[in-house]
C-alpha cells in the first residue's frame, strides 16, 4: 500500500478490490509478477493481468502499464479501512505496528530508488505529517537514520531519504525479501 497498489469500494454497500499497477521501465516486470502471483489467489479463476500502451503525442512519447484488480473482498473492505480517509490513501496511525521488513522490502522494490550511497522512498500521495509518521517508524522500528528530500523538479514533492550510514542496516533487514532484479537499489 506504501507503494504501487491502491484499495478501490465502488459503495458503501460493496467490498472493496485491490489493484496493482506499474508503468515505466521493462525491469519492474519480474517485480509485478511477484505480487501478481502472491495474490492471484484473491482474483477470479484463470484471471490475467492487463497491460496498456498510449503515447503522449505533445511529446511524442510512449509509455505502458500492466495491472491486475482482485476479487472485492471483505479483506479489502477492511485494508481499505485503514488506508483511506474520505476517498484519499492515507498512512494508518498504527503504520509502526503494520510495517515489517517485507513490507519495507515491497516498498523498496515499488518506489525506491537509489541515490548516490543511500535511497529514496517516493511519499507523494501523503501529507507531511504522515510522512513525518513514516520517517519516525523507520527510525524508531527498524534503527535507519532518515531526512525529507525534495524533488524539484515534480512541484517539490517529498521523498524520504535513508542515508548511507544506514544502507548496511537497511540491508540485512530487506535483503532476503528483495528479487535479483531489483537488488541494484540497495547494493552498489
Amino acid at each position: 500500500m506504501l507503494s504501487d497498489g491502491h484499495i478501490q469500494r465502488r459503495s458503501l454497500t460493496s467490498n472493496a478490490r485491490f489493484i496493482f499497477s506499474q508503468s515505466g521501465k521493462e525491469n519492474k516486470r519480474p517485480y509485478f509478477e511477484l505480487v501478481y502471483n502472491m495474490l492471484k489467489v484473491y482474483c477470479v479463476k484463470d484471471s490475467k493481468y492487463y497491460e496498456k500502451t498510449w503515447e503522449d503525442k505533445k511529446i511524442n512519447q510512449k509509455y505502458t502499464s500492466i495491472a491486475f484488480t482482485t476479487m472485492q473482498l471483505p479483506c479489502f473492505t477492511e485494508l481499505h479501512s485503514l488506508w483511506y480517509s474520505k476517498k484519499k490513501k492515507v498512512v494508518p496511525k498504527n503504520i509502526k505496528e503494520l510495517l515489517t521488513p517485507v513490507g519495507l522490502a515491497h516498498w523498496i522494490m515499488g518506489d525506491g530508488s537509489r541515490q548516490n550511497l543511500g535511497l529514496h522512498l517516493s511519499v507523494y500521495a501523503f501529507l507531511p505529517s504522515e510522512i513525518k509518521m513514516l520517517i519516525n517508524t523507520l527510525e524508531d522500528k527498524f534503527g535507519l537514520k532518515c531526512s525529507i528530500h525534495k524533488h524539484s523538479t515534480i512541484g517539490d514533492k517529498a521523498r524520504i531519504y535513508i542515508w548511507q550510514e544506514s544502507m548496511n542496516k537497511l540491508r540485512s533487514l530487506v535483503s532476503p525479501y528483495i528479487i535479483l532484479s531489483m537488488q541494484y537499489k540497495i547494493h552498489l
